[in-house]
């Protein structure tokens, strides 16, 4: 399942990355946004409470995003669309690297506090899996899903 997981997130990825350097590209933090909108509303409904901090941390790049597209402001439409396709890398990598990392000892949890965050759990089932450790199952998965990353990132900058 984990597996599962780790070509699906880097096929979002990829696809993001795609589709940014198109004209749709414009739309992504629009579609992203209503997306996250959307399940929070059904999360409501099913627990008739939300959480504040999750309808601020929603309603803030929300309305930047009505901002941008009002003002046709398409420079700063083009980071935001960048700011949502690598924000997922980001947590990719976090939980690829630093979560294993932060599993090794009880320092290295404190210090790397932003794993405590982390909904991915990717290479937990991949632990001891051949006698080989976790880390080095998550550096090995991240260097396979880092290259289209980068290859499309530096790619889609020289047009």
């Amino acid at each position: 399942m984990s597996l599962a997981l780790y070509f699906i997130v880097v096929a979002v990825i990829v696809l993001l990355q795609k589709l940014a350097s198109t004209k749709i590209g414009t739309y992504i933090p629009c579609a992203i946004s209503t997306g996250a909108i959307v399940l929070l509303l059904i999360k409501f409904l099913v627990n008739s409470s939300v959480d504040f901090s999750d309808a601020v941390c929603l309603a803030i790049p929300a309305v930047l995003a009505v901002i941008f597209y009002l003002t046709k402001f398409e420079k700063g439409l083009k980071w935001f669309t960048d700011v949502y396709t690598y924000s997922i890398a980001v947590a990719l990598m976090n939980s690829l690297i630093f979560v294993p990392l932060a599993k090794l000892n009880g320092v290295l949890d404190k210090i790397l506090y932003i794993t405590n965050y982390n909904d991915l759990d990717i290479t937990g089932s991949f632990s001891g899996l051949a006698g080989i450790p976790e880390i080095v199952w998550g550096l090995f998965l991240a260097a396979f899903a880092i290259l289209p990353i980068i290859y499309l990132a530096t790619s889609s900058r020289r047009k």
